[in-house]
């Protein structure tokens, strides 16, 4: 036998249609998603947007042990001296190297009676509130931001 007879035996016709490659339904996964899908997202503040901002406060405050003190922090206050400066002086609280701020927070993260004034609508946004009596001492605050009250 020879080869081109070999060859000739091997040679199987196959339909062009065989190579057609069928359309399927597409199928959604998670696993599917890529990292320039995840960026894409991320610049279209659809899924990895910020959360409805809920009811929060952003406030600062000067803590003594003394209520005897609170005469002497209003006074300095009333001097001209800052809210940062007297908090640092007096405060016995850890946020009083930082000023006083206790940064944002929302109802229920302080004590009762902290969170009674924070959050009343009638304490006024910058206006310094107390003396506030707690468990921790006397409390001086300036409510700095509210929302959702």
């Amino acid at each position: 036998m020879r080869l081109s007879s070999i060859l000739c035996l091997c040679t199987v016709a196959i339909p062009a249609s065989a190579f057609v490659i069928q359309p399927t339904t597409p199928r959604s996964t998670a696993l599917q998603m890529g990292i320039f899908d995840s960026l894409s997202n991320a610049f279209s503040n659809s899924e990895f947007a910020a959360p409805p901002e809920g009811v929060k406060a952003t406030a600062r405050h000067i803590l003594v042990k003394d209520k005897g003190q609170i005469g002497l922090i209003v006074n300095e206050l009333e001097s001209g001296a800052t809210f940062n400066q007297v908090a640092q002086a007096f405060s016995t609280c850890p946020s009083g190297s930082s000023g006083g701020s206790l940064g944002s927070f929302p109802p229920g993260r302080m004590v009762k009676e902290f969170d009674e004034v924070i959050f009343n609508p009638e304490t006024k946004i910058g206006e310094l509130v107390g003396p506030v009596q707690t468990q921790f001492g006397y409390h001086m605050i300036v409510v700095d931001k509210r929302t959702g009250v």
